[in-house]
């Protein structure tokens, strides 16, 4: 039986009850029976609500006036307004105690969400606090090595053998610096939705090669013997700096946690229609309990030892590739097992046109004969750039402000201008409208690099639109942007 149903039965079965008591105690109760009806007619109103209630009222009336006396009809307007009466305050006395416990229940709700959003807020902050105390270690780490070793280099003194080991320590610590900035900023586009996937064809194991090379002196400070097969995998459509970054991720993470004399082995192959990239390492190994959580952000290599770092390598590592379409996945025996990292990736390319017959000679990093001028308002930036471009050929002058860059391009124009945006005086979207508008009645129109600390890739879209023909993000090595200045410098750009 349903609950409506059952709340009109009890209606009726309370009448009854009352009709019986009514006759078993009709010479007691003279006068008094109508009590017994509206006792009936509460106990359906507290069962069933107003509905049955009023069921009740309805058959104790006909009860009462039919069987157990005369009709009235006074009587029975009195009854009926009592019943009626009884029966709205009964309802209104149920409905305001139900919002009353419904208004308990939502401020014990809202009591839990505060809980528990305070719980949230403060694992926040712990991790805000975490991260922030990560991240200062990671600074200081570097800057250390490199305030020492630099500290030795001016005093002299440094034998052969430890100048060149200082030079290594010093390469090898601006690396991570500048990784550790690249990681930041990569975070930032993640959490923001801006980061971009621009897919072209490529061939992975030249970008699996190239990440090899570059962290071959890395394995070697570890006597890490470091092993790579590369098969036969034919061209892939990917974005290859996001792809490069993955393997070098993935790299460079094994050759951290794999101990002094170990073996790491980069795979290259094809499997069912994927390209797959696996990275092993005879290293420490990684926990069951802890294996489900080794992408995940902010875990710094999700508690493998040593902890260092922000631990965000693996989870962009996952990003970049599920931006890709592919998966990636980790394996280990546990704990002095080693581990296995493998990305795979869709093998969606086109054929290969083919290739010309003869292709042009890339034009290498001298700049001999080219006029330069370099605006950069940091005395070391600037000197260091003049300095750099100066030993690979080029004759450089140096301006620290729009002003200064100007009044040195009007008295003599450069082959290339090399400007930073952010200036004292002005920026570097300025000083290059003022240079064009001072070569509009020439018709000459410098090639112009910006070379800037803003590397994102609205920074990029801007600088391009403002006329500059390239975008190169700081830092970059001096024969880095000693290619990018002779790509756009002009064919006849050079001195007599």
């Amino acid at each position: 039986m349903s609950v409506g149903l059952r709340s009109y039965a009890v209606a009726v079965a309370a009448v009854a009850g009352a009709t019986v008591l009514a006759f078993a105690l009709r010479g007691v109760l003279v006068g008094a029976v109508d009590l017994l009806f509206l006792a009936a007619v509460v106990i359906a109103c507290g069962y069933g609500g107003r509905p049955p209630a009023l069921l009740a009222a309805v058959l104790a009336l006909i009860v009462s006036e039919t069987v157990l006396g005369p009709p009235s009809v006074a009587r029975a307007a009195v009854f009926a307004g009592i019943a009626v009466l009884t029966v709205s305050l009964y309802s209104r006395a149920l409905e305001t105690r139900g919002q009353a416990e419904a208004l308990a229940r939502a401020r014990e709700d809202l009591l839990r969400r505060e809980q528990a959003a305070r719980a949230d807020a403060e694992t926040a902050g712990r991790a805000k606090d975490e991260f922030l105390s990560t991240l200062s270690h990671e600074l200081r780490t570097p800057l250390n090595a490199l305030m020492g070793w630099v500290w030795w280099l001016r005093r002299g003194g440094l034998d052969a053998d430890r100048q060149t080991r200082a030079l290594e320590t010093v390469e090898r610590n601006t690396n991570a610096l500048a990784q550790l900035i690249e990681d930041l900023l990569i975070l930032s586009r993640i959490v923001t939705g801006r980061l971009r996937i621009s897919l072209q064809e490529v061939d992975p194991a030249a970008i699996v090669t190239a990440a090899v090379t570059s962290l071959r002196s890395a394995a070697a400070a570890k006597s890490i013997d470091l092993g790579i097969v590369l098969d036969e995998t034919g061209p892939i459509m990917a974005d290859p700096d996001r792809l490069q970054q993955v393997v070098w991720n993935l790299l460079s993470n094994a050759i951290k946690f794999t101990p002094q004399k170990g073996r790491v082995d980069v795979t290259l192959r094809r499997a069912d229609g994927h390209v797959v990239i696996e990275v092993r390492d005879s290293g420490q190994g990684i926990s069951p309990a802890l294996l489900p959580h080794i992408f995940d952000r902010f875990r710094p290599a999700a508690g493998r030892r040593p902890s260092a770092g922000l631990g965000l390598g693996l989870s962009i590592v996952r990003h970049l590739v599920e931006r890709h379409g592919g998966t990636v996945r980790a394996e280990s025996a546990g704990d002095g097992h080693g581990a296995t990292f493998a990305a795979t990736l869709p093998l969606r390319a086109q054929p290969a046109a083919d290739a010309p017959e003869s292709a042009p000679t890339p034009r290498g990093p001298r700049l001999d004969g080219l006029r330069i001028l370099v605006v950069e308002d940091d005395v070391d930036a600037r000197l260091l750039l003049k300095d750099s471009l100066e030993a690979l050929g080029a004759v450089v002058q140096i301006a620290a402000s729009v002003q200064d860059a100007i009044e040195t391009f009007e008295r003599e124009p450069p082959h290339v201008l090399v400007s930073d945006i952010r200036l004292p005086d002005d920026d570097g979207y300025t000083l290059l409208a003022r240079v064009r508008a001072a070569e509009a009645a020439s018709g000459r129109r410098t090639p112009a690099i910006a070379l800037t600390a803003y590397p994102r890739v609205e920074d990029r879209a801007r600088a391009l639109e403002a006329g500059f023909a390239m975008h190169v993000p700081k830092p970059v090595a001096p024969d880095a942007l000693a290619a990018v200045i002779a790509a756009v410098a002009g064919p006849g750009d050079a001195l007599p």
